[in-house]
């Protein structure tokens, strides 16, 4: 059996909806398929168990665009301001929303939500969705591009995007290598809960191995506040933490974050993976394109790997649209040129900036610490210099 859609997308997570969404907004006549490999879930985890992205502002603007932030709005948490400092050395600073004329900085949303609003709007727009099916094989020598699933179907497209991340298998079979560039830490990913209500405020605390972001999640009680914790640690140190019991790991915790928030309460299941740097060596081949964590894979430093994918999806729905208008092919170098350009180009501005970010707080002796700790006390004292990193991590450069 064979089958024909204008634009194919291999993975049904965040990117993948998004993606799919942007383009049918974008262009309501798109016949638009979406393979996904696993059953989607339903239900909502644990509050403790849960994931969450953080927002920039740019990307809040595109799901509104999208017709998804209506519904998805009663389910964010605002970052109203952020608390910067560095663990065991003077100076700090807090970034605000009210300095940039914001009722926000940002949300922050759980995944599941976000995931369950994209996949509703995907069905509303009449995207084909298609779950579990599994893509065994691409090829391209037909001349279109083409996969074939699991049960022998096949499958053409005009274009074909892979969003279902890192997949050196599909990377193979088009001739793309995969970079990997290794680091000495590890990500702890995980909730934790502190009495009080919910301020709105996020931590960025800079340690010696590397930074401790803690993202306050929409409130579910007046009683206690949970936040989402990316704890960047030493290989050895993971490996150290991982083996302790949920008190120890607590104590631990707490000992790296400080009293901010008060005693931690509790925290819910730990995940972790190696901070490897993943890259492509092409996004494009022969009528297939790389996006989301297939294009990129970001240090979580700054919360800005899914930012950047929502703004690619929009930059490629537009480029398609482009295309059409030209009744020009879509799958082609010639109509996708000008979006890879663009989007390389800020690729390598975020990829180098969340890279910097993430080891300018490493230790380098006096003679560099002290100037460094000396200008992040300075940026607590220039308001114009701090509203202006408080805006590009908005992401209001792009409007």
């Amino acid at each position: 059996m064979t089958s024909h859609s204008q634009v194919l997308i291999l993975g049904g997570g965040l990117a993948g909806l998004s993606f799919a969404i942007a383009i049918a907004c974008e262009n309501p006549d798109s016949d638009i398929v979406l393979l996904e490999a696993s059953p989607f879930r339903s239900g909502s985890p644990n509050p403790l168990d849960t994931r969450g992205s953080a927002l920039n502002l740019h990307s809040v603007s595109l799901l509104d665009s999208w017709g998804v932030w209506s519904d998805l709005r009663s389910a964010a948490g605002a970052i109203r301001d952020i608390h910067v400092s560095h663990r065991g050395h003077f100076g700090s600073t807090v970034m605000t929303a009210s300095e940039l004329n914001v009722s926000a900085l940002g949300y922050v949303v759980e995944n599941h939500e976000l995931g369950q609003h994209l996949l509703a709007r995907a069905t509303q727009l009449g995207i084909t969705i298609r779950s579990p099916v599994r893509c065994s094989a691409i090829r391209t020598e037909a001349g279109t591009p083409e996969i074939e699933t699991d049960e022998g179907e096949v499958i053409t497209a005009d274009l074909v995007l892979l969003a279902a991340g890192v997949a050196p298998d599909w990377f193979a079979q088009l001739g793309i290598r995969v970079l990997e560039r290794p680091t000495p830490n590890t990500a702890l990913v995980f909730n934790a809960s502190f009495p009080g209500p919910q301020s709105g405020r996020a931590f960025e605390r800079f340690t010696e191995h590397g930074p401790l972001a803690v993202l306050p999640l929409p409130t579910l009680s007046h009683a206690d506040q949970r936040y989402n914790v990316v704890w960047s640690v030493s290989n050895s140190a993971a490996t150290v933490l991982g083996d302790l019991d949920d008190e120890a790991f607590r104590n631990q915790f707490q000992d790296a974050f400080g009293w901010r928030l008060g005693r931690v309460q509790a925290v819910g299941r730990r995940s972790q993976w190696p901070l490897s740097r993943l890259s492509a060596s092409e996004q494009f081949r022969a009528g297939f394109l790389l996006v989301g964590n297939a294009a990129h894979t970001l240090h979580p430093v700054a919360g800005q790997g899914l930012n950047l994918s929502l703004r690619e999806a929009g930059l490629l729905a537009q480029e398609i649209a482009g295309a059409q208008q030209r009744s020009a092919p879509i799958g082609v170098l010639a109509s996708l040129k000008t979006y890879l350009d663009q989007v390389s180009g800020e690729q390598r501005l975020v990829v180098d900036s969340t890279d910097a970010l993430a080891t300018l707080f490493n230790r380098r002796g006096p003679l560099l610490d002290v100037p460094r700790d000396a200008s992040l006390a300075l940026l607590d004292l220039l308001p114009a210099v701090r509203q202006q990193v408080a805006s590009v991590g908005t992401g209001r450069r792009y409007a």
